[in-house]
């Protein structure tokens, strides 16, 4: 049996000119939560085709804004019964955009931090399942076609403005949710280009609790009402179709240039992540030296964000008992932030020096424009500009 181990770090600050969050944890005070994390890898080979993975990680908890969590990223067991062929079963990355299977390991790609408009987009990134995977080999490239199916358990994040639950005040919580994910993802490669498309059908559920699909409008008046979080249909499950696509190729000069889109669709009361998200980006490796520009974009539906657009801009007067007009405004806020829009664009200029072969430095400025609203943003979002600056150093050993 072989045994081999490995680790991954990155120590990452980032800072904006801004006193609200963006990201979680990036204002103007300045904060390295968004960027660093930690971990290890044990690879174990128990002949030519069977072989093992542990790999875990110290993060920011995916389900506090106030903690790191230690978790188990993969723990799988793979076959390989011949050369062109692979099983893995356990806990798997998905294959879903160029750089998912590798975005805690920074010193694998120049970028200080991936787009965000691009790599939030899927529900989940992680499940325990089944892939299988057939590999043909061609003159230049590589094919690979990926089949897998898997379950998880994650959390998403709302962030409410007004009021969080019964009490009057901003905050963010974490709901519970048992994800189902199936795909079929085709890969091609060789030494200095990658594309790759995929398809993916997710399905969510709470536990066992119904979900909100809707946030039905109330009528309390003529020419009066307010959109009702506490009825409305509901469903046990949503079906959630996910479509992405990357390509990665490089021009003469050493230029890089890498584009990725992805769309998903999520038809309930948060239909806010009904969007699409898209970037390009180009990078010029110049001796130890990668300076690069990109430009991001993410945008829900339509629908979504006239929806968000008439919840939060609902009032209503003072009204007689049992009618609150206060509360029932409040509650405005969070109706509209529960669907969970996203408009908005980023342009960043920055650079990676490679001091070794496995660890590199990264300096990045960005600048991000909201539109109509975005939920990365923990404020009234509408029509922001912040600039974030970011600085880290990432090795593998």
């Amino acid at each position: 049996m072989d045994l081999t181990w490995s680790g991954f770090a990155t120590l990452g600050y980032a800072q904006s000119d801004q006193p609200y969050k963006y990201l979680r944890f990036i204002d103007d005070q300045g904060s390295f939560n968004r960027d660093s994390i930690f971990g290890a890898q044990l690879d174990l080979k128990f002949n030519q085709q069977w072989g093992a993975t542990l790999q875990g990680k110290l993060a920011p908890s995916v389900k506090s804004d106030s903690r790191w969590d230690a978790t188990l990223s993969w723990a799988f067991i793979s076959w390989r019964p011949v050369d062109d062929w692979l099983i893995r079963v356990g806990k798997l990355r998905l294959p879903l955009m160029l750089n998912t299977e590798n975005t805690d390991v920074g010193a694998t790609f120049d970028l200080a931090r991936l787009p965000m408009e691009v790599y939030s987009i899927a529900p989940t990134t992680d499940v325990f399942g089944l892939s299988i995977s057939k590999t043909w080999l061609a003159d230049r490239f590589d094919w690979t076609l990926e089949a897998y199916t898997g379950e998880a358990k994650t959390h998403w994040r709302y962030y409410g403005r007004e009021i969080h639950d019964v009490t009057v005040s901003p905050g963010s919580w974490f709901l519970p949710v048992d994800i189902k994910s199936s795909g079929l993802v085709l890969t091609t490669r060789d030494i200095d280009n990658t594309f790759r498309i995929g398809v993916h059908e997710v399905e969510a559920t709470r536990g066992g609790e119904p979900t909100h699909a809707e946030i039905p409008f109330r009528t309390i008046a003529p020419g009066v009402g307010y959109y009702d979080l506490n009825s409305g249909r509901r469903v046990d499950k949503l079906l959630i179709p996910v479509q992405t696509i990357g390509a990665s190729f490089k021009l003469p000069a050493d230029i890089k240039v890498t584009a990725e889109y992805a769309r998903m669709e999520v038809n309930s009361l948060s239909e806010g992540l009904s969007r699409w998200g898209a970037y390009l980006a180009v990078a010029k490796r110049v001796g130890k030296w990668t300076p690069y520009v990109y430009y991001a974009k993410m945008k829900s539906t339509d629908s979504a964000l006239e929806k968000y657009k008439a919840i939060n801009g609902n009032t209503v007067p003072p009204l007689p008992a049992p009618y609150d007009a206060s509360l029932i405004n409040k509650s405005q806020k969070l109706a509209a932030d529960i669907v969970v829009p996203y408009d908005q664009w980023t342009a960043a200029i920055g650079t990676s020096y490679r001091l070794t072969p496995s660890s590199l430095i990264k300096a990045e400025w960005a600048h991000t424009q909201s539109g109509i609203v975005s939920s990365f943003i923990d404020a009234d979002s509408a029509d922001q500009r912040l600039n974030v600056f970011s600085l880290s150093y990432s090795l593998t050993f």
